[in-house]
C-alpha cells in the first residue's frame, strides 16, 4: 500500500499525474516537430508537471532537452546564466559523461562562464556581470547554438518556464529579444511557459506583442470532474481505502476544481480518515478545517502584508464573502470603501499580481479556497 496517495505543492510524476493525455500528446508532438509552443495556465493547474512529463518522454526517445526556470532571474545576466546552465546540462546528458564533454561544449561560448562541478558530477555555471553586461544576448545565442548542434539528428527542446518575468527585466522588458532567437531556432522547439496570464497575454497576443504569432498556444484549464474524481478513487484504493463518487465530487468542488488544491484536500481527508476503511464527506470537512488551521499563520502574514493598502484588504474580504462580477457597481464600491472604479481596478490588479484573487469568466473570487475559508471565519 502507498502511504501518500496524493501529492501537491510541487510538480508530480506518475502515478500522481492525472489525465492531461490530450495535452501531453499535443505538447510532445510539437516538441518532436521543432515547433514553438506557449503553455499558459494559472499557477497550481499542473502546467510544470505536464511540461516535465513531456520532456521525459522526448528524452526517453533520445531527444536533447533543457529546462530553465526563470522565476529567480532579476536582470539580463541572471537570465542568460539560467538559460546557459540548463542548456549545458541538457547537452551534456547524464552527469557521468559531463567531465568528458564539458570542455568541448564551453569552447562554443564567446563569454567564458565560471564553472563549478560538484563531486557527483553536477555542474553550476555563473556569469560575471561586469564582463557580460550588454553581451547577455550573445550568451543566450551561444546556448541555443549548443542545443541546436545537439539536435542535428534528434529532437531538441528548450523550456523557458515562468517566462512572464522577462516583462519586468530591463527598461522595456526583454521579451522582444526572444523573437529573433526563436526565428533562428528552426530546428529547436522553444516552449514559453507562464503562469501570470495577464503578462503572458501582453507578450504573446495582439498588436505590439513581441512574441505574437511565433508559435501555437496551449491553454490549460482545470482537469474535468469525471477523470479527476476517478483518479481520487483510484489513488485511495491504492492506499487501502474506499472513496465513493459523491465524496470525490465533494473534494473536487470544495477545492474549486484546481488540481493542486484538490490533491491537498484529498490528502487531508485521507489523513482525517485514519483508522477507517472509507473516506467520507465528514472527513473532507475535517480535512478542510485542518488545512485552514495549519496554514492560518501563513494566511495571516499574507493579509498583513497588504496593510499598506487597506482597500486591497477590504476587497479581498468582500470577495471571500461573495464572489462577484459587479466589482464596479456602486453597492460594491460602498462595501469596500473606495471612491471610484479606477481604485478597484488598481487594487484588483495588485491582488491578481500577488495571486490572491482570480477571475473566472467575469466573476472575481479569492484564488485559494483555504484562504477564502480563513477570511470568512
Amino acid at each position: 500500500m502507498e502511504r501518500r496517495p496524493y501529492r501537491f505543492g510541487a510538480p508530480v510524476e506518475p502515478p500522481w499525474f492525472c489525465d492531461r493525455e490530450a495535452e501531453l500528446d499535443f505538447l510532445t508532438a510539437r516538441m518532436r516537430g521543432a515547433i514553438h509552443v506557449f503553455v499558459l495556465s494559472p499557477r497550481r493547474y499542473g502546467k510544470t508537471s505536464l511540461i516535465r512529463r513531456a520532456l521525459h518522454l522526448v528524452q526517453s526517445e533520445g531527444g536533447s532537452c533543457a529546462y530553465a526556470n526563470l522565476l529567480l532571474a532579476t536582470n539580463e545576466v541572471e537570465l542568460a546564466a539560467t538559460i546557459l546552465q540548463s542548456v549545458v546540462r541538457g547537452a551534456l546528458g547524464p552527469a557521468r559523461r559531463a567531465r568528458q564533454s564539458l570542455e568541448s561544449v564551453l569552447r562554443q561560448l564567446r563569454v567564458a562562464p565560471k564553472v563549478t562541478m560538484a563531486p557527483d558530477g553536477s555542474i553550476s555555471l555563473g556569469l560575471d556581470a561586469a564582463a557580460v553586461d550588454s553581451s547577455w544576448l550573445d550568451v543566450v545565442h551561444d546556448a541555443l547554438r549548443i542545443l541546436r548542434r545537439a539536435a542535428e539528428h534528434r529532437p531538441a527542446v528548450l523550456v523557458l518556464d515562468e517566462f512572464q518575468v522577462v516583462a519586468a527585466i530591463g527598461r522595456k522588458g526583454v521579451g522582444g529579444a526572444f523573437k529573433a532567437l526563436a526565428d533562428e531556432a528552426t530546428d529547436v522547439s522553444i516552449v514559453f511557459s507562464g503562469s501570470h496570464l495577464a503578462v503572458m497575454e501582453q507578450l504573446t497576443t495582439g498588436g505590439g506583442a513581441p512574441l505574437h504569432g511565433m508559435g501555437e498556444r496551449l491553454v490549460l484549464d482545470v482537469i474535468p470532474e469525471e477523470p479527476m474524481v476517478a483518479y481520487l478513487q483510484r489513488r485511495a484504493r491504492a492506499a487501502g481505502k474506499r472513496l465513493d463518487k459523491t465524496t470525490g465530487q465533494c473534494i473536487f468542488r470544495s477545492a474549486d476544481a484546481v488540481p493542486n488544491y484538490v490533491q491537498q484536500l484529498a490528502l487531508a481527508a485521507f489523513e482525517a480518515a485514519a483508522g477507517n476503511e472509507a473516506i467520507t464527506e465528514d472527513h473532507v470537512a475535517e480535512g478542510f478545517d485542518t488545512v485552514v488551521e495549519r496554514e492560518a499563520s501563513t494566511f495571516a502574514q499574507q493579509f498583513e502584508d497588504l496593510g499598506g493598502a487597506p482597500a486591497q484588504q477590504r476587497i479581498l474580504k468582500a470577495l471571500a464573502r461573495q464572489p462577484t462580477s459587479s466589482v464596479y457597481a456602486k453597492a460594491f464600491l460602498d462595501t469596500v470603501g473606495v471612491a471610484n472604479a479606477n481604485a478597484v481596478t488598481t487594487a484588483l490588479r495588485a491582488l491578481d499580481g500577488k495571486e490572491l484573487v482570480t477571475r473566472k469568466g467575469r466573476v472575481w473570487d479569492v484564488a485559494d479556497p483555504f484562504v477564502r475559508r480563513w477570511l470568512v471565519q
